[in-house]
């Protein structure tokens, strides 16, 4: 970093001043300053006394048991990069060996008031750029020195072994929790978007049997409704043949009446033959009526039977479909949840047994699709 050339011989009259460094020339001992490079006639009273490199130099200043904010020891290296800008005020005003134990005790100082300001956990973070203060610090207390640092940079921090050990230890085991808590996660997801596929499933499989269970429950009502207006229409039919049935009974008795009155009263003798004939009519008369109310009241019993009857086969199968209806659901959920598990083994052999290349928008899908556990149907 200096040199500190021999003396001239007395009878020399050239003196070579070298280039890419700083001489510092005397004239019988006083400094007169820098001169520039060149072979130079000068008698042998001007000298060379200090030549003082131009390129910046390198540093390392390693400090030891340095304590942190829980009083741990850490070893800290620093590596400083300076040069020397005003060659006059080095040499005369610090030198070399000065400035080695003054920098020396200063990069002390600024790197344990750093660590102080820290703790066995995030003193590792101090490693690389983190000592701008430190070069503002450095620059300030050598600013009439002639030297410039440039860079400052701690190059490494060392725990002690013991708790070094104990640090790499946590480190690895949170790593391992990390990992297990991802897994976990995405096993959750897996389980989560399996159920969410099999709920979504049943749903369809529950709606297709809803609309076919509908199907069959509407053709029931019309079956029951056209039983029921059939029903009606025979009991109605019915009703009408027996009354019309009656009425005619009814008009064959009155005109059998009326003859027979016609008759008395024609050809009525002394015996009372026709009073027998008139009151024989009359009982026939109401054989007939009774006959014929007897045979509707039978026809509209039978008319309304057969009408309750069709109501019951009616509820019955509209109880049938319903209890399908709910026996379904159960059904449709089982059966959705079975096909998001098939497709959940899909994924899953995929992602480790399958052997291609994941490139552009198939893989990206394929790898979203592992990673969520199902296929997104908007982007199929």
């Amino acid at each position: 970093m200096v040199l500190i050339p021999t003396a001239r011989s007395t009878y020399s009259m050239f003196m070579q001043v070298p280039s890419g460094c700083y001489c510092i020339v005397q004239r019988f001992g006083k400094d007169i300053g820098e001169m520039a490079p060149g072979l130079k006639v000068l008698p042998s009273f001007y000298r060379i006394a200090y030549i003082v490199s131009k390129q910046s130099c390198t540093y390392d200043a390693p400090v030891l048991n340095c304590p942190t904010s829980d009083d741990v020891r850490v070893s800290v290296d620093v590596v400083l990069v300076f040069a020397v800008n005003d060659p006059s005020k080095f040499i005369y005003r610090l030198g070399a060996k000065n400035f080695d134990d003054f920098l020396s005790g200063t990069v002390d100082e600024a790197i344990r008031m750093l660590v102080r300001k820290e703790d066995h956990k995030t003193v590792y973070a101090l490693r690389g750029e983190r000592a701008d203060h430190m070069l503002k610090l450095l620059n300030d207390k050598f600013l009439e020195s002639g030297v410039r640092f440039t860079q400052v940079k701690i190059s490494s921090v060392r725990l002690p072994d013991a708790l070094d050990n104990c640090v790499e230890t946590t480190t690895k085991l949170e790593k391992a929790m990390e990992r297990l808590k991802r897994q976990n996660s995405y096993e959750k997801l897996q389980i989560k978007l399996e159920n969410e596929m099999a709920i979504e499933q049943i749903g369809r499989t529950k709606e297709q049997t809803l609309v076919a269970e509908s199907g069959v429950k509407r053709r029931a009502e019309l079956e029951f409704e056209q039983r029921s207006v059939k029903a009606e229409e025979d009991g109605r039919v019915s009703l009408i043949e027996s009354e019309g049935q009656a009425e005619a009974q009814l008009v064959t008795v009155n005109a059998e009446l009326k003859r027979i009155e016609y008759k008395k009263e024609k050809f009525i003798d002394s015996k009372g033959h026709c009073i027998l004939e008139i009151a024989e009519a009359a009982t026939a008369a109401a054989e007939v009526r009774i006959q014929a109310d007897m045979e509707e009241e039978q026809a509209v019993i039978q008319a309304i039977a057969a009408e309750d009857g069709m109501k019951q086969e009616a509820v019955i199968i509209k109880t049938e479909a319903k209890i399908e209806g709910q026996a379904y659901t159960l059904l449709a959920k089982r059966r959705k949840h079975d096909l998001d598990l098939r497709e959940k083994a899909i994924l899953q052999d995929l992602a480790t047994k399958g052997n291609f290349n994941l490139i552009g928008t198939s893989g990206d899908k394929m790898i979203e699709a592992m990673m969520k556990g199902q296929f997104d149907k908007s982007r199929v």
